[in-house]
């Protein structure tokens, strides 16, 4: 993944508001300019990451991370919220920006916020489909407050055409792409030529391989089903029951979930329903690829508001959503591995009666972890990598806290360790192993601009996952002096 750091300067954009949408809904350049603004204000806490472009303006598409320490690459369980696959569906862009200004604000003075970004890495992409955003909120033509595609020109006359361009990013996944249907240019569901033919889709799918999220909403705001609802996931229609990989472990996730969010109108709450295993969608590729509780959520009842409906909206459906940042710390498995010589183990996950063998392997992230949500109960765990298997007889999961287990291996992985003589400092892919104690370790680029930072007390593996390829200088130094070592990322 090509990641680019966004938070020196904001690239030059010029999104005014049009008059049909209430100046409360963020343009494109609001959203630039808060999020670096928190970044700058609030760096030890936030950062923000450039994932990708947009395939026709060439928009930045970007994630912020809340997190203690967030310029670094630390290993925590992951959740991702996104918002604005469809571009008329603003209300997630809002959800997430209320979310992102109050958690910051309230990270040194509320104790329930200072545990989520201590312990986790969240992370929000508050536009997906950034080309699309931009035709909903052109001032002038080409401007349509009902487009909800991207902007590919499928019929390649060089102009954009509201009766036959874009396709719909959320059937652009590669799960049910043959079985779906929607091949015509002028459906609002057009799914794509291919899967994953458009830009904002390929960044989310690098973000999800890559960190392997425990949870992923997914915001909506409505569908043809009407909102207010959320979906886990979910409901195999041709075998007529519930996936047990989601139920019964995400089906009270997402009832919960749906009993802490209040809709626009005062002492009502949110429906949750089984989703289809029908689509192309990212609910469905995310779950099918990696076990995730991947969750929709129709936010309301229509796409757009006015007047303070439209904070009011957002500050519910955030609130609601602090219910999954609870829950990242009770009633679930975290699965860390590592291979014959300590370094994190990309190993793969089988949970007996849970695990549906016949997907993808359920794996470790790069950092060697596995967390997911489960029900209280008694499994046997069984973790595998190369020709090893570990068997966990009896893993208790219970209320309360979180069911933690190691697993090391003695295979050890192809990719050795690039070591110098003396061994301090070595390399292997994006890893970084660093050997003292009582340690300053600094990593620079060409330019001499400190890139990672950290104190080193003992043995510690350091990720650059998220830098830019090129050659950067390591230096160590401790009470037994500084060593440097010149080292190649490679993407």
């Amino acid at each position: 993944m090509s990641v680019i750091i966004l938070t020196i300067a904001i690239i030059s954009l010029s999104f005014a508001q049009p008059p049909d949408i209430d100046p409360r809904y963020h343009t494109i350049d609001e959203v630039f300019s808060e999020v670096n603004a928190l970044a700058d204000t609030y760096e030890n806490i936030c950062y923000v990451e450039t994932l990708g472009y947009s395939e026709t303006y060439s928009i930045p598409i970007i994630a912020v991370k809340l997190s203690r320490y967030a310029q670094y690459d630390m290993d925590r369980s992951v959740v991702l919220i996104d918002g604005g696959q469809h571009a008329n569906e603003p209300s997630g862009t809002e959800t997430i920006m209320w979310m992102l200004h109050y958690l910051t604000s309230h990270y040194a003075t509320d104790d329930d916020v200072f545990r989520w970004l201590d312990s986790l890495q969240i992370w929000f992409i508050p536009i997906v489909n950034m080309d699309g955003r931009q035709i909903v909120m052109n001032e002038s033509s080409p401007h349509s407050i009902h487009w909800r595609k991207t902007t590919r020109d499928n019929n390649e006359n060089g102009e954009f055409d509201f009766d036959y361009d874009g396709v719909d990013p959320n059937r652009n996944y590669e799960y049910k792409w043959d079985e779906c249907t929607d091949t015509n240019w002028s459906s609002p569901n057009y799914k794509g030529p291919y899967p994953w033919s458009e830009n904002c889709v390929v960044v989310v799918r690098d973000f999800i391989e890559r960190y392997r999220p425990t949870a992923i909403i997914d915001l909506h705001s409505p569908d043809s089903v009407g909102g207010n609802k959320l979906w886990f996931c979910w409901w195999d229609e041709d075998a007529g029951t519930y996936h047990n990989e989601g139920f019964p472990h995400y089906y009270f996730v997402a009832s919960e979930l749906a009993n802490n969010t209040e809709t626009e109108v005062d002492d009502e709450h949110y429906q949750y329903r089984a989703a289809y295993n029908t689509k192309p969608k990212l609910q469905l590729w995310s779950y099918w690829l990696t076990s995730s509780c991947s969750i929709i959520m129709e936010i309301t009842n229509q796409c757009f508001w006015t007047g303070d409906t439209v904070d009011t909206i957002a500050a519910r459906v955030g609130r609601g959503l602090f219910y999954i940042f609870d829950r990242m710390f009770e009633k679930g498995l975290i699965v860390k591995a590592y291979d014959g010589t300590d370094f994190p183990a990309q190993a793969e996950v089988i949970i007996d009666g849970v695990t549906d063998t016949t997907f993808p392997p359920r794996l470790c992230n790069y950092h060697g972890r596995y967390h997911r949500f489960l029900e209280p109960g008694t499994y046997t765990v069984r973790v595998k990598y190369g020709d090893e298997e570990i068997v966990f007889d009896t893993v208790s999961v219970e209320s309360g806290h979180n069911t933690y287990i190691e697993a090391h291996f003695a295979e050890i992985a192809e990719e050795p360790f690039d070591r110098d003589e003396d061994g301090i400092i070595a390399q292997r892919g994006n890893y970084i192993f660093v050997d003292a104690e009582n340690g300053e370790f600094r990593l620079y680029d060409i330019l001499g601009n400190v890139v990672i930072e950290d104190r080193v007390s003992e043995d510690k593996i350091i990720s650059t996952a998220g830098l830019p390829a090129g050659v950067y200088l390591a230096r160590l130094s401790s009470k037994s002096g500084s060593v440097e070592k010149r080292i190649l990322i490679l993407k």
